[in-house]
């Protein structure tokens, strides 16, 4: 399915603007330019190494947002989510009915993303850093002027990292803490992971190895068996094993409460960041 959207899009390829080379704007430029879904890829950014590696990238490098946006057909806003209120101030002289604008940024809602520009067409999307190695999960949410066209036109981006899911935009609080901040999550539990075969002798390198491909290899059979996770959990755990005797141990130290409850608290405070920025 995802091949079949970036096909369908390629048929009429709009140049594209990236405001902001971060991390995931990096990200999202290597995709754009492996899945060739762009005719014309452009980026800023305030800082003069971002700005050699945009070169380096063979990207069309611009210090000014608004002759970017000037060049864009879809512009990606790729900043941190208190300079979003300036940056839409700075391209609002450019921001055409053409222009579909996709907005990365944390927290911001789409009710401030159209109250700055009431006219443009808006997509607020959440990926996270595994987009730095094309296994993003994004949400999407459109705008109240966004069409079908414009949705496929982010999909098409962000399926060229990962792959994207279309959610309503009450969920991005969630996702925020579920997806976004997720990785970091799997980071500490690998890292345990490899501490733990540390401790019992084995080289650290070798441990870390293990436990993280034992993590990629358990979510590629929760995502490909598309059985629950309980099932696959039964698969391998035997009746007095070893299996049994670890999760029994996770179980008692409340593991999945602390997780549970990570998630709680990472979407709480993704609300709390969105109304501090949005607030008059």
């Amino acid at each position: 399915m995802r091949e079949v959207i970036l096909m369908q899009y390629k048929s009429g390829l709009p140049s594209i603007a990236i405001l902001g080379y971060g991390k995931m704007g990096e990200a999202l430029a290597k995709g754009i330019i492996k899945a060739r879904i762009s005719r014309r890829l452009l980026a800023t950014d305030e800082l003069p190494d971002r700005l050699d590696a945009v070169k380096k990238a063979g990207i069309e490098a611009f210090t000014s947002n608004s002759e970017a946006v000037k060049n864009a057909d879809v512009v990606i806003i790729a900043v941190k989510p208190g300079q979003v209120g300036s940056l839409l101030r700075e391209v609002s002289g450019e921001v055409g009915e053409h222009h579909v604008i996709i907005s990365i940024a944390a927290g911001v809602t789409l009710k401030y993303l159209e109250g700055n520009l009431p006219s443009a067409k808006f997509i607020r999307a959440m990926p996270n850093i595994t987009a730095t190695v094309g296994e993003a999960i994004t949400a999407l949410a459109s705008g109240r002027l966004a069409s079908n066209k414009d949705l496929e036109q982010a999909k098409a981006i962000f399926n060229a990292v990962g792959r994207c899911v279309v959610v309503n935009e009450k969920l991005m609080d969630t996702v925020t803490g579920l997806s976004a901040s997720g990785p970091a999550y799997l980071f500490l539990i690998i890292e345990a992971l490899a501490e733990g075969g540390l401790r019992l002798g084995m080289p650290y390198e070798l441990a870390l190895q293990f436990a993280a491909q034992t993590t990629l290899g358990a979510a590629r059979m929760v995502l490909e068996s598309q059985k629950h996770p309980a099932e696959l959990k039964e698969m391998v755990t035997t009746p007095g094993g070893t299996t049994i005797a670890g999760l029994y141990e996770m179980e008692k130290a409340g593991l999945r409460a602390v997780l549970m409850k990570a998630v709680e608290k990472a979407s709480k405070r993704a609300k709390q960041i969105s109304d501090e920025l949005t607030k008059p």
